[in-house]
């Protein structure tokens, strides 16, 4: 729904000042909190379902990946899985664990 009011210009109409400073209000939120942070982390700003959206789901450890997601074949989709290069944080944690006992 608010994607569709901001596709629709709502948040350049002076009646709708409200609106304008909801969208902008987690932005600048981000920007006080960054500026506190170093290293200053990568800010991405995105729709659900944005071309962005995905590039950052992939990169927040996903919950399901191609190889733990249901099967390709038959069987229900789930639109949360991300197919990524990037293992898993288990993955990586276990490989971790792996090369500190064999020290």
């Amino acid at each position: 729904m608010i994607q569709a009011w901001y596709d629709a210009g709502y948040q350049e109409k002076e009646e709708y000042a409200n609106f304008k400073a909801l969208l902008t209000a987690p932005a600048e939120d981000a920007k006080h909190i960054l500026a506190d942070r170093f290293p200053v982390p990568k800010f991405i700003q995105t729709n659900a379902g944005g071309s962005q959206a995905r590039f950052l789901t992939s990169k927040v450890n996903p919950s399901q990946t191609h190889n733990s997601g249901p099967g390709w074949g038959g069987g229900g989709s789930d639109s949360s899985v991300v197919i990524t290069d990037d293992v898993s944080l288990k993955v990586f944690m276990e490989h971790l664990i792996r090369l500190a006992v064999q020290s």
